[in-house]
């Protein structure tokens, strides 16, 4: 059994038209990922996860769950080691990249979030290091949610 590490990037806010405007609709924001395995890649499999893998996630909205088994959408993928990849995807399903990495016979021992919507984790030296967001960085959310 591994111990599976999972940290990263994350943005807090109060603001709700935040999070609805860039994890629903056609508006999903890229999300950039770290990630480790237990084994090491195989070539044809970064093909998969670059063109899609099918999974199973539920949705949960108005108390209701519903399950959806589809492909998830092409992802830019790149191997940084024998057993280490950097995945960005450009939706959000609930544990979607541990899934894709499962349905393809690997369990996943590290995920690091690095940059989500264009704002990465960079200029954070050590974990629960936090900065407020640059000016940029709020327009360009201004332009997200208005």
């Amino acid at each position: 059994q591994y111990y599976r590490v999972y940290s990263g990037l994350i943005l807090i806010t109060s603001d709700g038209r935040l999070p609805n405007s860039v994890l629903r609709g056609q508006a999903k924001q890229p999300k950039t990922y770290q990630v480790k395995v237990d084994k090491k890649l195989r070539l044809d499999d970064l093909d998969h996860l670059r063109n899609g893998v099918v999974i199973t996630t539920y949705a949960q909205r108005d108390k209701q769950k519903k399950m959806l088994t589809a492909p998830t959408l092409p992802s830019i993928v790149q191997q940084t080691g024998i057993n280490s990849l950097e995945i960005t995807i450009f939706e959000g399903r609930n544990r979607q990249i541990r899934k894709m990495l499962e349905a393809l016979g690997y369990t996943v021992v590290m995920l690091h979030r690095v940059e989500f919507m264009k704002i990465a984790l960079k200029p954070l030296e050590k974990e629960g290091d936090w900065v407020e967001l640059n000016l940029e960085e709020m327009r360009m959310i201004d332009e997200l949610i208005a």
